[in-house]
């Protein structure tokens, strides 16, 4: 799988002028190499796969790496000169990097003890990444689905007078106790506090009467899982149960736009226009979606700018929403993998209003 992942890199990066590629964003390490220790860089060439990392790490990486020769190097004293060799042995004339994850002072550091030519290649493994295969399907649709786990033992909690922060750390601690990192740290926002998309949880206790909004996810096997119920306390205005049904249409009508070919941008208007079309387009500032993998928000993405056609493997949310300032919010967010004819919702939580 690993050297698979690595040859399809290859081909990439050599009509562009490059012959090998110097992999160092943690993400992209671990999808080509399966290496999830926090120190290492990875050369990857025809003739030499490498990874270089310290004492900590050696054991790890024999393990999780196998494909690749593991090279001791020192965590407190540059590698660049280590790497350049392994470069000049395996006969590299030209090496691509990410440059769209690297710093300034990175670079002059590399380009002074590196003597061979860099190539910027920026998002060329991010490409390669946004089609997974069924290892990672599986992986992601797991994540999902002790995602959802957590909410159905969290909801009977949710009642007047519980505090934001007690229900994010009972999501928290759920999936510290089976082992599952989460995704990000949980989004749980009460009444006001829903009108903004990311807020965090706080000390504010739910009152009756009002929605409260749940985001969050966790990781299994490093890929992240992602989805929003809003949920109402007690009686919800008509007003409120308008709202929610406006963004629950919204959402079965980008739905019903995702196949193969499909582009990003039409079904973003898809949902964006109903919502507009209904008096609330000011209120709906955020993208539709955004694709998840070893990170939770990866490319492409549904925007209105977003011009990507959708293909077999692309895992992506749809997460329409409605926010009025100071008032209350509502979000309801699936994951969805692109298939050869539609699409597969990793998602099993009802969308209908649930009342608490």
């Amino acid at each position: 799988m690993f050297m698979e992942r690595c040859r399809r890199l290859l081909e990439r990066i050599q009509p562009r002028g490059a012959d090998a590629m110097l992999v160092c964003f943690p993400e992209n390490r671990r999808y080509l190499s399966g290496f999830t220790g926090s120190n290492a860089a990875l050369f990857i060439h025809e003739q030499r796969r490498a990874l270089f990392t310290d004492f900590r790490y050696l054991q790890m990486a024999g393990s999780e790496s196998p494909d690749f020769d593991i090279l001791p190097v020192n965590q407190f004293v540059s590698i660049w000169d280590s790497v350049a060799l392994a470069a000049r042995e395996a006969g590299a004339r030209c090496v691509g990097f990410e440059s769209d994850h690297v710093t300034v002072e990175w670079l002059n550091l590399v380009k002074k003890e590196f003597p061979i030519n860099l190539l910027p290649c920026p998002g060329i493994i991010e490409d390669l990444r946004a089609y997974k295969d069924a290892e990672e399907i599986e992986a992601i649709a797991q994540a999902n689905a002790y995602s959802v786990d957590a909410l159905e033992h969290v909801l009977p909690l949710v009642k007047p007078g519980v505090s934001e922060l007690d229900l994010s750390g009972e999501i928290q601690y759920r999936f510290a106790k089976k082992g599952y990192p989460i995704s990000f740290i949980p989004i749980v926002a009460s009444g006001p506090n829903g009108s903004m998309p990311h807020k965090r949880a706080t000390e504010r206790k739910i009152q009756a009467g009002e929605f409260v909004t749940f985001d969050f996810g966790c990781r299994y096997k490093g890929y992240c899982g992602d989805f929003t119920r809003t949920v109402a306390v007690g009686s919800p205005t008509d007003e409120m149960r308008s709202i929610y049904q406006i963004v629950l249409d919204a959402q079965k009508l980008a739905l019903e736009r995702i196949k193969p070919g499909a582009l990003c941008r039409d079904v973003d208007r898809a949902a964006r226009g109903y919502i507009a079309e209904k008096g609330y387009g000011d209120y709906f500032g955020h993208g539709l979606g955004h694709s998840v993998g070893l990170e939770v928000h990866e490319e492409p993405r549904f925007t209105e700018y977003c011009g990507a056609a959708l293909g077999p493997g692309i895992c992506i949310s749809i997460e329409p929403g409605i926010y009025l300032p100071n008032r209350f919010g509502v979000r309801i967010e699936d994951i969805v993998c692109v298939t050869s004819d539609g699409y597969r919702n990793f998602i099993s939580a009802p969308k209908e209003l649930l009342v608490l």
